[in-house]
């Protein structure tokens, strides 16, 4: 709790710097990224002994920014993101085939939606300029929605017992987070610039009351609410334009 508070105190901090920044009036640079997004951690953990394992896998990222120098080598970055990842069904269904007699006549269908995960954050970024290659890192604190996938498995064995319907609802949650990420700036015209991005996002997320369903043959349904801690990581590795201004 004391560590969000110091989070959010240096949220507050940084947009205070914006009036400073707009009165400096150096530059303006708007961006646009897009690439491949790895999950990390648990986050991608598939042990589902694990509590946290978040079976996320890899997918997909658009990130929007906004920058404002007020010194040559210093700014303040304003960004919003949105992550799309696969969600990995197959450890579900080892768990359920190691508990079933005959495990190798059951044929399985999932149906699975996708982790999302949207941030909203600020903070200070740094430049260097070598030669005609611009340098850009930044660290930032803020907001991260996260969208948990819902999932549906079923299991069916060719000697018709023991079907099995396994489910979990999606759910979702916000949290404080936290990033850092770096860019390389290739000229293309003297506003326009080439740009090759990577940046980390991670929070501590809990979702609360998520339905769950399952049923084994004649035993059940048993059907109870969980709240799972997830924490969520995802490395982004891009590339975009930047303009100036």
């Amino acid at each position: 709790m004391i560590l969000s508070y110091r989070y959010l105190g240096a949220f507050v901090l940084l947009l205070g710097l914006v009036p400073t920044a707009w009165a400096q009036g150096t530059s303006n640079i708007v961006s646009f990224s897009s690439g491949y997004s790895v999950a990390l951690g648990k986050f991608a953990s598939e042990q589902l002994n694990d509590p946290e394992a978040g079976l996320a896998g890899p997918g997909f990222f658009a990130q929007l920014s906004y920058e404002r120098k007020f010194l040559p080598w210093l700014g303040l970055r304003l960004s919003g993101s949105l992550n799309i990842n696969q969600t990995n069904p197959d450890p579900v269904i080892r768990q359920y085939s190691v508990l079933l007699p005959q495990p190798e006549t059951y044929t399985w269908t999932t149906d699975v939606t996708q982790w999302r995960l949207g941030t909203v954050m600020a903070g200070p970024s740094g430049y260097l300029q070598v030669g005609r290659v611009g340098l850009e890192g930044h660290a930032q604190v803020g907001l991260v929605l996260a969208e948990s996938p819902g999932l549906n498995v079923v299991g069916t064995s060719s000697t018709g017992r023991n079907p099995v319907d396994a489910r979990v609802a999606k759910s979702s949650a916000n949290a404080l987070g936290i990033g850092a990420g770096a860019s390389v700036r290739i000229p293309i015209t003297e506003r326009l610039r080439f740009q090759l991005t990577g940046d980390w996002v991670a929070a501590s997320i809990q979702l609360k009351d998520v339905p769950t369903y399952t049923k084994v043959g004649d035993n059940g349904p048993f059907e109870g609410l969980i709240s799972p801690k997830r924490f969520v990581g995802v490395l982004n590795v891009g590339a975009g334009l930047a303009v100036t201004f």
